[in-house]
């Protein structure tokens, strides 16, 4: 772990946002210094000494290809799918142009802000409350937002579902039938799906919740775009590099149309991508395209889910003992290094309250669940821990 003097001095978002007296425990951002393959790649490329555009190179384009296949249980994904992104945030704009201001995009909430943003910029916004517990899919609840979507885009506009998964905020790893039962609901109604699975590579037990990516179970009847990237499995989100997958073809050429203002990813980006991909074995390895089996950065991301998984329930535990008056768990965090929690009955607006009593959660305002906050777990134990003590606090004031 990175310590917060450190992390201070190189200018973390994270730790220079609020005043030093305030614990930051908030934006999606890690503690962990990055794999030492990803540190030795990034470095190799910087040493280059000059910092021009950069395509990715055809040894990673068959190290990407080759992860995807195995990913998706598919025999090849051809270059030609592929779309490189400077992050997640503008292939969530670019699928949302999709739609524009006479079609619609649904939003299941509550759910990261970037979607909500994108959707209402966009186009004309649809939520639908899937609930906060982090439990499974209701269906009918986004069946019938699809269909209201629908009869609220204009004749020849386009519906774009921009879902989660593993889930952000609430950690749920969407079940292969749940997966499944979306794609159908989409397929049937027409509707372009959007993934986001920025976070497969952080799930907690692997053998009772695996992760399933849309490319997985996604039908020839389904027009459908997958985005990952390395950004928050091996802390690399300053490198800005995601990855879109896109099968059909027309679909494909629109999307491009429509992110021609996107920034360029740079070499730095696609080294580190390189070096997570870097895996000489034949085996058949899992579902997540970022976990090749032997690859070169497989045991750090191991040693990071189990501390993370310690993290997690370290703050369930004294959340439940100390604050259960008026904090509550509301999802069980399956994935990612995220909690989220119940604050109504704090206060009003809990992310105010409690920064001014020296700690920073994320709000939920912005992910359309007032009452809400969300907490960052992959930080150093004792860093946890004193922004849990304080939360404790707070609340016992």
């Amino acid at each position: 772990w990175l310590s917060p003097e450190r992390r201070r001095r190189d200018g973390s978002r994270k730790w220079t946002r609020f005043p030093e007296d305030v614990l930051p425990v908030w934006v999606a951002d890690g503690d962990a210094a990055a794999p030492p393959a990803v540190r030795d790649a990034v470095a190799v490329a910087a040493a280059a000494g000059i910092y021009g555009y950069a395509d990715p190179s055809p040894d990673l384009l068959e190290k990407v290809r080759a992860s995807l296949a195995r990913s998706y249980e598919v025999d090849d994904v051809p270059a030609a799918w592929l779309r490189w992104h400077p992050g997640l945030i503008p292939a969530l704009y670019h699928a949302a142009r999709l739609a524009g201001p006479t079609g619609a995009v649904v939003c299941p909430t509550p759910v990261y802000p970037p979607f909500l943003n994108a959707a209402r910029d966009s186009s004309q916004c649809v939520e639908v409350d899937l609930g906060h517990d982090g439990g499974p899919l209701d269906l009918p609840a986004l069946e019938a937002a699809l269909d209201e979507a629908a009869a609220l885009a204009a004749e020849g506009a386009e519906v774009v579902l921009l879902w989660c998964n593993p889930h952000n905020p609430t950690g749920r790893v969407w079940r292969r039938d749940e997966m499944a039962a979306v794609a159908s609901a989409c397929a049937a109604r027409n509707v372009i799906l959007l993934s986001d699975e920025v976070w497969s590579g952080l799930i907690f037990d692997e053998a009772a919740t695996p992760f399933t990516p849309l490319g997985r179970v996604a039908g020839d009847d389904l027009r459908w775009i997958s985005i990952t990237s390395p950004s928050k499995t091996f802390n690399v989100a300053g490198l800005d590099l995601a990855l879109g997958v896109v099968p059909d073809d027309a679909l494909r050429r629109r999307y491009f149309r429509a992110g021609r203002d996107q920034a360029e990813i740079t070499a730095a980006g696609y080294a580190a991508l390189g070096a997570v991909l870097d895996d000489e074995s034949d085996e058949p390895g899992g579902s997540c395209f970022l976990t090749p089996p032997r690859g070169a950065c497989e045991t750090w991301r191991r040693e990071l889910v189990e501390l993370l998984r310690a993290n997690r329930d370290r703050a369930v535990s004294f959340l439940e003992s100390e604050c259960s008056d008026l904090l509550t768990v509301a999802a069980p965090a399956e994935s990612t290094y995220l909690l989220w929690i119940d604050a109504r009955k704090l206060h009003r607006s809990p992310g105010l309250f409690l920064e001014k009593k020296g700690v920073y959660l994320t709000d939920g305002g912005a992910f359309s669940a007032r009452g809400f906050v969300r907490l960052n777990f992959c930080c150093a134990p004792e860093t946890l821990e004193e922004a849990l003590q304080r939360i404790g606090a707070a609340c016992a004031e």
